[in-house]
């Protein structure tokens, strides 16, 4: 029988730690490589996914509503009708007080097209014009020499708002409907530039002069439903 010496039992047991060392590092490295795999496989997807955005989306645009539009679009029906309606004219009362205030004083101060349209919400709130913003420019705008403001029926609005002008009337039509900017007219319903004199502002109360405009309201007397003064369309 062969001995067994203790070098040979030395190097057997040398060997068998190594074999179980290897054998505790493969789960390891098995593990690395499943995460550099799935990571790999993540970027990948990352980047065919970036791909077909930037190529297809567009393309998906134009075609039926995905399921997200269609909630969305179905989320809008919950809105009242009422509402919708109230913010529709709300875009349609700020687009024609920003035409009167582009077309009467485009070239005023802030506060020359601030008065402007105080004049205009002072003419809504009276019971002798209509009691709607876009009612009270064009008032009479269908006849000619009728319309209560003259870029209505004068033919100025041949040529459509635009540039910078159109957007600061924008704004200040906007910061006047928003309420937060008190009346600059003191209630005035009628106005005219400095350069006319016209014979309807001696029936009237001169109230003060703000920019290019002198402003008017009718007077205590002359507030009666009679009134003839408060249809005289202020001239520009």
């Amino acid at each position: 029988m062969k001995k067994i010496s203790a070098n040979n039992i030395s190097g057997w047991a040398a060997g068998l730690m190594a074999i179980a060392a290897f054998a505790a590092v493969i789960p390891a490295i098995g593990a690395k490589s499943q995460i550099q795999r799935s990571n790999a496989a993540w970027a990948t997807a990352a980047i065919e996914f970036q791909a077909y955005s930037e190529q297809n989306i567009a393309m998906d645009a134009l075609k039926a509503p995905n399921l997200r539009d269609a909630k969305a679009i179905q989320g809008l029906s919950n809105i009242d009708v009422e509402h919708r309606r109230w913010a529709e004219n709300r875009a349609d009362e700020h687009k024609c007080l920003s035409e009167a205030i582009y077309y009467e004083a485009r070239s005023e101060s802030r506060s020359g097209q601030l008065a402007v349209a105080d004049v205009v919400k002072n003419r809504v709130k009276s019971k002798h014009f209509p009691d709607t913003i876009c009612g009270v420019v064009y008032q009479n705008a269908d006849r000619p020499f009728a319309c209560q403001f003259s870029f209505a029926c004068d033919g100025s609005m041949d040529r459509a708002p635009s540039g910078e002008a159109w957007e600061r009337s924008q704004e200040m039509a906007q910061l006047s409907v928003s309420g937060f900017v008190s009346d600059l007219t003191q209630n005035a319903t009628h106005y005219h530039t400095v350069e006319v004199d016209p014979h309807w502002a001696n029936t009237l109360e001169f109230k003060k002069q703000v920019g290019f405009h002198l402003f008017y309201r009718p007077s205590w007397r002359e507030r009666g439903p009679q009134s003839v003064s408060i249809s005289v369309a202020p001239p520009t």
